[in-house]
Parts: structure tokens; sequence; C-alpha cells
């Protein structure tokens, strides 16, 4: 049995905070993986600034700063750039009060809240942009969340840590000269940027920050359907679109089959592009609706017209069944509703794990599953790893790709990755 992780916080100078109050901490916290406790360590204020800054805030944004210590984001996002409104979660009663102090004195009260609750369990859907400080293993636990309950469009701001092979669409590095916070871990997948314990993006504390932001994707996996206008008159055309988190791949074709492509897909919120060779989009997505303009160059002209195109409708309940990757046995993946959310279980021999990675994009599905994870530990044998899939419903056939990370040794030396085509069978509506 290995522990996942060892988190060491490291206190700063109180001068060094901008605040009176502030505290200097100096501790060494070991827990599991995914925490319920995170060591206090309040971000520097010219850090603060930064990671507003990076957000772009405006006076049309709600701010939800989760483990918000003594409020000093919060006070700062309404105080010194301007948001209508915001919000700060803090387990801690005592930062609570102080927060609400540090606000009265800076005088915003009215336009700021300190929530005293848990920041896994609390509600911050309203949030167009949400600031963390937490820890690898706290943000990758919270990404389920903030990508299903967020709008497209809403920004997160990390200071320090990353979200795994969430790749960030903006990182901003600054030279420090005091210490912040940062962990380590016994983990032979933190330089593999195709799991969620990639640490690749994540700074050395000793010499400088690291601030990081992602914008939150529309779903938009699945079947698209459209007509466009061509030297020919007007044709049919299928855009298949799977999607892994932010990252869009697929295929454009017209349905006389007279042309097909491989399209490079943007994603950046709700707004998508696509470009293949003679052919290029850039719209928006609204639910099941694609809309924007698209630019046919046939024979030396270009022509432009506006296009849209509709989802296929699917259902991805059910019970899948595919052979493992490392081995001969059948393995399961259980899809159902419960209020409203898309809730998937992995059973390997009968042994169900819930899977608490699981992202529903509409027409097709993203997941993520530490396999041999037991608590706050893992248990290393030959079928301990990351297992990564992807697919989308088309006529009914569940189609993308899995993928098998495994540890080997206990060294921590990972195994040759896995990577197949998927098409699992579905055995029980």
């Amino acid at each position: 049995m290995k522990t996942l992780r060892t988190f060491i916080a490291i206190g700063v100078v109180a001068a060094a905070l901008g605040l009176s109050n502030a505290h200097s901490t100096q501790q060494q916290v070991v827990t599991e993986y995914f925490r319920s406790s995170i060591p206090y360590v309040a971000t520097r204020s010219d850090t603060v600034k930064d990671m507003l800054w990076i957000a772009d805030i405006t006076k049309d944004d709600v701010v939800y700063d989760l483990g918000s210590g003594d409020g000093r984001i919060v006070i700062a996002a309404v105080r010194d750039f301007g948001a209508s409104r915001a919000v700060g979660v803090e387990k801690k009663h005592e930062r609570v009060l102080q927060s609400r102090q540090n606000a009265r004195k800076a005088k915003v009260s009215e336009r700021v809240a300190f929530i005293e609750g848990d920041l896994y369990t609390t509600d911050f859907s309203l949030a167009s942009v949400v600031t963390l400080f937490l820890g690898h293993g706290a943000n990758i636990k919270l990404r389920p969340k903030i990508i299903s309950t967020l709008k497209p469009g809403a920004r997160i701001v990390s200071h320090q840590f990353n979200m795994g092979e969430w790749k960030p669409g903006k990182t901003f590095t600054v030279f420090r000269p005091y210490l912040g916070m940062y962990g380590t871990m016994f983990n032979p997948f933190e330089n593999n940027p195709h799991v969620p314990d990639y640490e690749g993006n994540e700074s050395d504390p000793f010499t400088n920050d690291k601030i990081l932001m992602w914008v939150v994707p529309a779903p938009v996996a699945g079947i698209w359907r459209g007509k466009i206008e061509t030297a020919n008159g007007p044709k049919d055309c299928k855009l298949t679109l799977h999607q892994s988190l932010s990252d869009v791949t697929g295929t454009f074709q017209y349905s006389d089959k007279s042309y097909q492509a491989k399209p490079r897909v943007e994603l950046w919120g709700d707004n998508i592009r696509f470009n293949c060779g003679n052919i290029r989009f850039d719209g928006h997505v609204k639910k099941n609706m694609i809309q924007g303009t698209i630019a046919v160059n046939e024979q030396g002209k270009l022509q432009e017209s506006t296009w849209q195109a509709q989802r296929d409708k699917v259902d991805l309940t059910g019970i899948w069944e595919w052979t493992f990757p490392t081995g001969l046995r059948s393995v399961r993946l259980h899809i159902e509703r419960r209020n409203g959310d898309s809730i998937a279980t992995y059973s390997d021999q009968d042994k169900p794990v819930p899977v608490s990675d699981f992202y529903d994009f509409g027409g097709g599905f993203y997941l993520t599953l530490l396999i041999g994870r037991e608590g706050a530990s893992v248990k290393i044998n030959e079928d301990t790893g990351w297992l990564i899939g992807e697919g989308i419903l088309d006529n009914g056939a569940l189609k993308g790709t899995v993928e098998f990370y495994p540890y080997t040794e206990m060294s921590g030396t990972p195994g040759k990755a896995v990577i197949q085509d998927w098409e699992p069978r579905l055995i029980k509506p």
C-alpha cells in the first residue's frame, strides 16, 4: 500500500501578505489523495491581483473563492476589480468572522458574502469566476462539479496547482522571493500529461508562483447534422465530435461521402471553431444547436454563409461491457440518471466502483478512474492504473477511445500505456 500524497504548507512572512491580520503558518500534513482538510496558507496580495487580472474581472462578474481564508481575494474582487459580487467559502469559523471584519474595514460588506461550509458541497453555480489555492488533489476532486454546474465560459483560476490532464487556457509565472504551498507525492504519473495525476504545469514555489486559468467548456460531444451550400447546391453534412474536457476531435463529411476531413477543432467556453482545408467555421454552441458562419473555398472562390447544425438526441444510460485492456476478462460501465445528473459505476468481477470523475458532454462522455485506489492509498497489482475513456453514441453504438496507464512495480515505474479504439457493447438498456 502506498500513500499517494503528502502536502507541506509553508508559511509566509506576515509583512509580505499585505494585510495586518495575516498569520504565518508552518505545518506538515499527511492526508489522503482527495482531502477533506486543506492547510491554510494565505495568498500574497500581489498574487491576488495577478489571479484577478488574468481572470479579466468585469462589473458583470460574480466571483467565488473556494477556501477563502481571511477574505482577501473576495474583497479585492469587488474593491479593486469592480466585480458585481463576490462570495467566499471557508470551513473555519474564526476565519469567516475575520473575513467579515475585513470586509467591513474595506467598506464592501454589501457586495460580499462569506459562507461557513464545505467547499465540496456548497453550491457555487452562480459564479462566473472561481478562484482556488487548494492543492492538486482538491482541484481534481472539484473538477467534475466545476464543469457540470458552471456555465460555459466561466473562468477558473488556480494559484500554483493545476487540473491534471485538463490543459489550462492561460498561464502566468512570476518570480517570488517568499515561500508558498506545494505538494509532493509518490506518483509515477506526475510527468504524464494524459492522466489527472499530471503535475507538469505546476511550479517550484521556492522560485516562482504559477497562476493557471481554465475556461469551462460547452458540452459538444456527439453527432451534429446540417446543410451546407456548395458549388453543386446545398448538401447535407455531418459533424462528429469527440470531447475530452476542452480537447475536441472529430470528422466533417457530406452525406453523399463526396467530402470527408478531420478538422482542427478549438473550443473556448461556448465558442467553437473548426478548420478542415477548404472549410472554416466560427460560431457558438447553445444546448443542442451550433450556429455561426461557415466559409467554403471551392475552385478558388470563397463563399460565406450562416450555418447551423442540430445534435442527435441520445440516451447514454445502460450497462456497457468491454474487454479490459490488460486482460481477457470483461468489465462494465453502468451509466444511469439520478436527479437529472449522469452517474457512472465501473465494475470488474462484480466489484462496483463509483466513477466520480465523469462528464456528460451531451452526445457523449469522458471519464477517468484510478483503479486500485482504496481510500487514502493505492493497492498495487497488475491491474492498478489510470483508466481514461471517451465515447459518443452513433446510431445506438458507443464509439470512442479507451486508454490504460498501469503501475507495474512497487518502485513506481509506470508500465506501457494501452490505447485502443473503444466500442463497448450494450448488454442492458
